[in-house]
């Protein structure tokens, strides 16, 4: 009998968490980046040799700038099914594939910070310079190995997502359906976990079942033509209104 493989995590994989901007510029929709198994964020400076004759010959250098990465090993996913690989996933694999060709196509934005909300969080625009199956026998994980490469500069003054457990809504698929309702609708966001109430609108989702504290899928009830905000609500509040959470009847 198989025995089940090894889930190797280290602390700070354990610890951060790393969304992925998957929107459109200027439009924002950050998804979890799902599965991280090892976890390594790289900010290191940039030098260039800088001695002088009185140096002796001793090494001296000059910063010029700095560079900054995450080095990345995921648990390369697909759905129950086995049909479709994760959506974030697939993001990230297109945008290698579109950076090969012109890496301003291939940016997004992506940010990290402490999954308890402790401390600030660190954002940036990036592209997938490295995208590589670490391969293996046919029981070994399905991992990828991947370094998101920094465009420009890291911005560490952003607010911790983490910090406040109110939930919030980024996304829908699909974001419309029938007057009649009854279609399985997934709902993007943070701090889904808990969620007591689903309303599309001013009517309250059929059933509601939480995957994760950021994906939750909803029957949408039926309602009039037009479009109605979808609102999550838990024990510490309810989602803010944003464009991103736009439910539209047809």
């Amino acid at each position: 009998m198989a025995t089940t493989p090894t889930d190797r995590r280290t602390m700070l994989a354990r610890r951060l968490r790393v969304d992925i901007d998957t929107g459109t510029f200027p439009a924002s929709n950050y998804q979890r980046l799902m599965g991280i198994q090892e976890l390594k964020p790289v900010d290191e400076l940039r030098t260039e040799s800088d001695e002088a004759y009185e140096d002796d010959g001793a090494a001296r250098e000059s910063v010029t700038g700095y560079n900054w990465r995450l080095e990345v090993k995921i648990l390369h996913s697909t759905n129950a099914a086995g049909t479709s690989l994760d959506p974030v996933h697939a993001f990230l694999q297109t945008k290698f594939q579109a950076a090969k060709g012109n890496v301003r196509l291939g940016e997004f934005g992506v940010r990290w910070y402490d999954r308890n909300g402790v401390g600030d969080a660190w954002e940036g625009r990036a592209y997938v310079k490295q995208w590589s199956p670490d391969g293996g026998n046919g029981g070994a994980q399905d991992t990828v190995s991947l370094v998101i490469q920094g465009q420009g500069p890291l911005d560490a003054e952003v607010t911790n997502p983490a910090g406040d457990l109110t939930p919030a809504v980024t996304g829908l698929a699909p974001a419309g359906g029938p007057t009649a309702g009854g279609n399985l609708v997934n709902v993007y966001g943070t701090h889904l976990t808990g969620a007591t109430d689903v309303d599309f609108g001013a009517n309250p989702a059929e059933d509601v079942t939480v995957v994760s504290d950021s994906h939750l899928v909803a029957v949408a009830p039926a309602g009039a033509a037009g479009t109605v905000q979808v609102s999550v609500t838990t024990p510490d509040g309810t989602s803010p209104n944003v464009d991103a959470d736009n439910y539209t009847y047809a």
